[in-house]
């Protein structure tokens, strides 16, 4: 493979989460090595917890990149990864994106496949590159086919060789149970918008939370709920969005209050956001204005 543009040119950068990591992830990277002399790759969601959604860790979804690019004969010198969080928020989080690429410079490769890849027109200072284009292959299938027991086409060796041993885990399972879960909820919703009210309480340097006990976020933390179709009280905080929900499209009013659950030591809460359900640790870290 050729070595590429001299040196001076800005980097590449590519934005993704990579759920996991398939053959037009890959091909995009390669493009983008071809016309730049080194790529940054920024896999997101690297605060959330594990879920059907995004069950690979930003270390696992790293490993399986760096192993398929190898395997296609690119020095590992010339890409870098920097793993950004979702703060469902596009301001923070495009700041985020910035900070990682530390460049004024740049080349934003991708194409704008739907409203989930709007963010490519989020950086004008930086120069876009549009990448090829792989019809009808998304990671939202890869993920359906190995949740669903069935062969998992269109990923690069590595990256099959790490999904067949991720089945034999219990992680598997588990995330497979809440896979199935969320397509039922899915089908069982009646299209009407879901309003919920949580309750942030802070007192004495500790929060109180609650654990999930069924098969969607099965032992995370989260916000305790108020119970029934209580209208949202008056100065509650919103959280609405898009993609903040796992199972469908959900806005939250936070107020604070006392509420029954688990009292658990702040600093430790703040610390551990993978231990949480959706966005409930970006919602406590806003709520205590961090």
């Amino acid at each position: 493979m050729k070595e590429g543009p001299d040196s001076a040119s800005p980097p590449a950068v590519y934005i993704g989460r990579f759920q996991p990591p398939h053959d037009a992830h890959i091909g995009t990277m390669l493009d983008a090595l071809e016309h730049a002399p080194r790529l940054t790759v920024l896999p997101g969601s690297a605060n959330l917890a594990r879920s059907a959604k995004n069950p690979w860790t930003a270390p696992e979804r790293i490993r399986m990149i760096r192993a398929a690019l190898v395997e296609r004969g690119v020095d590992a010198r010339r890409v870098r990864f920097r793993p950004i969080p979702d703060e469902f928020d596009s301001v923070r989080w495009a700041a985020h994106v910035r900070a990682a690429v530390q460049t004024e410079r740049a080349v934003l490769v991708g194409f704008e496949k739907d409203a989930s890849s709007s963010y490519l027109r989020w950086f004008p200072e930086w120069t876009a590159h549009e990448s090829p284009v792989t019809p009808g292959l998304n990671a939202t299938g890869v993920r359906a086919a190995l949740f669903g027991d069935r062969e998992v086409e269109a990923v690069p060796p590595a990256a099959h060789a790490f999904l067949n041993d991720f089945r034999r885990t219990r992680t598997f399972r588990r995330l497979q149970a809440e896979h199935f879960a969320l397509l039922a909820a899915r089908v069982a919703w009646d299209g009407q918008p879901v309003q919920e009210v949580l309750l942030c309480d802070v007192r004495r340097d500790a929060v109180t939370l609650r654990r999930r006990t069924g098969a969607i976020g099965r032992g995370l933390w989260e916000l305790p709920r108020l119970s029934g179709n209580a209208a949202p009280p008056e100065g509650a905080r919103v959280f609405d969005h898009p993609s903040r929900s796992l199972v469908v499209p959900a806005t939250a009013h936070v107020v604070t209050g006392r509420a029954v659950g688990e009292r658990v030591p702040l600093a430790l809460a703040l610390a551990r956001p993978h231990r949480f359900f959706e966005d409930h640790h970006v919602i406590l870290r806003r709520m205590l204005g961090l």
